[in-house]
């Protein structure tokens, strides 16, 4: 486990600012590992409200960004080198064979899929990611957008399929209904965290989840009252 001063140091140093801070989450959880790899489905900009901007700027991680909106694909050229961005739709990318022409190791560290819930891409990517991918890769830590705050059909079904797959292949969800902070949105509760035990110091990852225990707030929503962790207050 990572030592105590160290782990504050960059908790404390750090300029974290990914979704939810969905950033730090990875990073201690994966002990502040340098030169891991992540695929990101969903990317969006390439630093602000980025999940692994931070990865790759201050530990050398390496990774797949991918978004359908070309809008970003100047600033992924210059802001983020080690990286490899694809504009496309996320339901039509042979991921296995991007992983296999860049060298990525069978034991990744970070997934998100952050895909459009409403017109059904997530869903349909996170079972094409389970078909083609996960018999054969595994990720240290994962971030899985839902949206179940909207209460539409496909948000729920987007949401009980990831837990259902990932559940089958091992992970464990260490935070389910993550909410933004309220000064971003507020009562939107709108994916779950999750590690590989294989991958990761579930010795560290259970002291999260005690230490935390009282992060939690009942949220009315479109699909109902949802118990949701405030990941903004997290405590490491």
């Amino acid at each position: 486990m990572l030592q105590r001063e160290e782990r504050d140091r960059y908790n404390n140093s750090l300029d974290y600012n990914g979704q939810a801070f969905a950033d730090k989450f990875v990073l201690n959880c994966t002990g502040f590992k340098r030169g891991g790899y992540f695929l990101e489905l969903g990317s969006r900009e390439a630093k602000s409200n980025n999940n692994s901007y931070i990865l790759e700027k201050e530990f050398g991680w390496k990774g797949v960004m991918v978004d359908r909106v070309n809008d970003h694909k100047e600033s992924y050229e210059s802001t983020r080198p080690n990286s490899i961005a694809i504009i496309e739709d996320a339901t039509q990318i042979d991921y296995k064979k991007v992983f296999e022409d860049n060298n990525f190791p069978s034991e990744l560290d970070f997934w998100q899929l952050d895909l459009e819930v409403r017109d059904n891409t997530a869903l349909s990517t996170l079972i094409k990611i389970n078909q083609e991918i996960l018999d054969l890769y595994k990720f240290s830590t994962v971030t899985m957008e839902h949206d179940i705050y909207t209460g539409f059909e496909n948000a729920v079904a987007t949401r009980n399929k990831s837990r259902e797959i990932l559940e089958s292949r091992g992970y464990y969800c260490v935070f389910k209904d993550i909410l933004d902070p309220p000064e971003v949105c507020v009562d939107y509760p709108y994916e779950d965290w999750w590690v590989h035990p294989d991958l990761v110091d579930m010795e560290y990852v259970k002291y999260l989840q005690e230490k935390n225990k009282d992060k939690f707030i009942n949220v009315e929503t479109k699909a109902g009252s949802i118990s949701c962790f405030k990941s903004y207050e997290m405590e490491y």
